[in-house]
Order: structure tokens, then C-alpha cells, then sequence
């Protein structure tokens, strides 16, 4: 089963470009599904001269909701890009703690 994703728009309307990035964004998320199943994006802009924000906030299995990465860039698909990056190197870095602290544990 893949990882479920809500997408909302604050001060924009939805659009299939953005929902398309957010979709192959996702499946970069796939080798990660273990920590968690459900994903959700916010999408808000634009604002002002600061441009669009991402944000993307994951429902780990094992700590609840957690807010895993924020970027503004000047476009919004490039903000989505940003957020989706910024996720795969926190989820990098769980993977690892994961992986150490069960050899740790299979050591006591």
C-alpha cells in the first residue's frame, strides 16, 4: 500500500500542474513508507515578494504528525520541489537513527 497525500491550497486554487509535481514529488517518499503513511502538503501563495511557501507535514507511525520541511521559492512548483528535498534528507537521517538504534538494541 503507498503513502496517502492531501494537498490544500491557501490562496490559490488547485491546480492539476501542482497536484502533477506533488504526485511525482511523492513518489520519491516511496522507500521511506515504513516511517509513515500518510502525508500532507500546503501549498500557500502567492505572498507578496516572498513568492509561494510548501510545507509538508508527515503522520509518522510511531510519533504522530510531524512538520518535516518548509521552503519558499518564487514559483510554487519549485516551493513543492524544495519541501519534497528537504523531506527525503530528514527521512534519510531517521532511517539512519532507526537502523542504529536497532543494532544497538540487538547487541544489550
Amino acid at each position: 500500500m503507498g503513502i496517502a497525500m492531501h494537498i490544500c491550497y491557501v490562496g490559490l486554487p488547485a491546480s492539476s500542474t501542482l497536484e502533477t509535481e506533488a504526485a511525482l514529488q511523492l513518489l520519491r517518499l516511496q522507500p521511506f513508507g515504513s516511517f509513515f503513511t500518510d502525508c500532507e502538503l500546503v501549498v500557500e501563495g502567492p505572498l507578496g515578494t516572498d513568492g509561494f511557501v510548501a510545507r509538508l507535514e508527515i503522520a509518522a507511525t510511531h510519533r504522530g504528525i510531524k512538520p518535516v520541511a518548509r521552503c519558499v521559492r518564487s514559483t510554487a512548483d519549485a516551493a513543492i520541489r524544495c519541501a519534497f528535498a528537504r523531506a527525503i534528507c530528514v527521512l534519510k537521517v531517521l532511517t539512519a537513527r532507526a537502523i542504529r538504534d536497532k543494532g544497538k538494541g540487538q547487541t544489550d
